[in-house]
């Protein structure tokens, strides 16, 4: 998440004279390393998607054209839990936390931009593990005005397939950061490691 904020962030929370801690601590989670450790609990309209990855288990023909249609009636919800590692490079025995407002995703498949939306909810991270239970739109990327179903055709295609589509697929967030000064938008998307090794839904 290196590199969130412009030097100029920093200067307007020091002009405006808010604790040296904030500073402190919205600094330590702009340089901290993110990884995203499992994502439980999917759904997609009600569908159990984690149910289906564990049985390698793919969509039938019905429901992958109710999801199919859902997507493009801008009606399709998920909801799950992220289980989001934060590893802060500054040590300190000093409890901190950084709020977020509103996260922006963003999913690819095999580098294809393929689904987007918008979490509403405020999150408290802290460092260490945090598990994020998430309820949130699904928009199909648009290519200039038209929307684009490649990706989506890939992650329907992929989850068919009963296999680990993992290395496949890449998260990428674009936080908006609660500050004394007002909120923050990240201003480019962040793209979330996964564990070395680690065993994740996605």
């Amino acid at each position: 998440m290196k590199g969130i904020y412009k030097v100029t962030l920093l200067v307007m929370l020091a002009l405006a004279g808010f604790s040296c801690k904030q500073a402190q601590d919205i600094q330590a989670f702009t340089e901290a390393k993110y990884s995203l450790q499992s994502v439980s609990d999917i759904k997609l309209n009600g569908i159990d998607v984690e149910e289906r990855i564990q049985e390698r288990r793919g969509f039938s023909h019905e429901e992958r054209d109710s999801l199919l249609a859902a997507v493009t009636s801008n009606s399709l919800q998920v909801s799950s839990t992220l289980a989001l590692h934060v590893a802060l490079q500054d040590q300190t025995e000093e409890e901190r936390n950084l709020t977020i407002t509103k996260l922006k995703w963003l999913l690819e498949v095999d580098g294809e931009e393929a689904l987007t939306g918008t979490v509403e909810e405020t999150m408290v991270l802290q460092e260490g593990l945090n598990l994020l239970p998430i309820q949130t739109p699904v928009g199909l990327v648009a290519e200039g005005e038209m929307p684009s179903y490649t990706g989506l055709s890939r992650l329907i295609t992929l989850l068919g397939q009963r296999t680990d589509i993992r290395e496949r697929v890449t998260l990428k967030i674009k936080p908006t950061i609660k500050t004394p000064v007002g909120n923050v938008e990240s201003p480019a998307f962040i793209t979330v490691s996964k564990p070395t090794g680690a065993v994740a839904m996605l």
